[in-house]
């Protein structure tokens, strides 16, 4: 019996770091999974949002400022569940919307996001993931 328990302490020691860094690495890519799906969210629903907005709007500088600061705060209020800040680009017709004046063809959100890593010193291979996500849509507003 006791030399069973040798052996069973020998086995613990060869199988658990590689069972740690592989947890470590379910971890990580679970995180960076999950940010890329609330980013793509937020991305959409701001595009869905700006692809609605009246052609009214769209056509006076003033409005449109007004439009796009909109959506990205729309976008940014859905990105509240993350803890880093993102960059987000609205965009109609590749060019700010209050630059066009008139009614665009397709309006595109871009969301730039830095994901730290989690365990910095325990596995160096894993840096920072840098995420960029773009939403385009076709102008559907009225």
């Amino acid at each position: 019996m006791k030399r069973q328990r040798g052996i069973v302490a020998l086995e613990l020691a060869l199988i658990l770091p590689v069972v740690l860094t592989l947890l470590t690495a379910v971890l990580y890519l679970g995180r960076l999974t999950y940010n890329y799906e609330v980013i793509r969210k937020a991305s959409n629903d701001g595009v869905r949002y700006l692809s609605s907005v009246a052609a009214v709007n769209l056509r006076s500088a003033a409005l449109a400022t007004h439009e796009s600061n909109l959506t990205q705060a729309i976008v940014q209020a859905e990105l509240g569940a993350l803890s880093s800040n993102a960059v987000v680009v609205v965009s109609c017709d590749n060019a700010p919307c209050m630059q066009n004046g008139a009614v665009p063809a397709e309006v595109s959100i871009i969301v730039i996001m830095q994901v730290p890593n989690l365990f910095p010193g325990y596995l160096p291979e894993l840096l920072d993931q840098r995420l960029t996500i773009t939403s385009k849509a076709r102008y559907a507003g009225n």
